[in-house]
């Protein structure tokens, strides 16, 4: 954010429940040096800066192939700002109002909400990278569906038991 006095209370804010640390910068430029040496699990960012706008910044952030979560936090509240913030990968939009106290409480969610579905992402493709390894060592003709009842493993016994390789049938119903 380009408001020095929204930085100096916001920092403090969010880290007082010791959940999150919080790394400022004035200027999407300056937060681009920064991201060159650090990675975040979320990053807030204000929509109207000089310079580099909140979305030229997630254009950036997104065609290096960051997928860091991003929360646009802005003063404009135009519909079209938020739709075109989320069309190019945010991950919330929220808009600055006049209870500080309330929006900061908001914006604590939001991170954390984030920062979840990042990693409870890469744990579901975790969870199903071990459970075909497992399916595809076993001799016994085994395969695994997911919830939406697609196939998400089937291994060399059932191919031969079934005559239908697993390229024919993996990601069907």
């Amino acid at each position: 954010d380009d408001d020095p006095a929204l930085l100096e209370v916001l920092k403090p804010f969010i880290e007082r429940s010791g959940e999150m640390s919080v790394c400022t910068a004035p200027s999407a430029t300056g937060a681009l040096r920064i991201l060159a040496e650090k990675s975040f699990d979320a990053i807030i960012v204000d929509y109207d800066m000089p310079e580099i706008n909140g979305i030229e910044f997630l254009k950036i952030l997104r065609s290096k192939g960051d997928t860091t979560p991003v929360i646009i936090f802005t003063g404009v509240g135009h519909e079209r700002t938020a739709i075109e913030a989320i069309n190019f990968g945010a991950n919330f939009f929220l808009q600055k109002g006049e209870d500080p106290q309330v929006l900061f409480h908001e914006l604590c969610d939001m991170v954390k909400t984030a920062v979840e579905s990042k990693y409870i992402g890469k744990k579901l493709g975790t969870s199903r990278k071990i459970l075909s390894d497992i399916i595809s060592f076993s001799l016994d003709p085994c395969f695994a569906i997911d919830r939406e009842g697609k196939v998400v493993a089937w291994n060399a016994a059932m191919e031969q038991l079934a005559d239908t390789p697993a390229s024919d049938i993996l990601g069907k119903n």
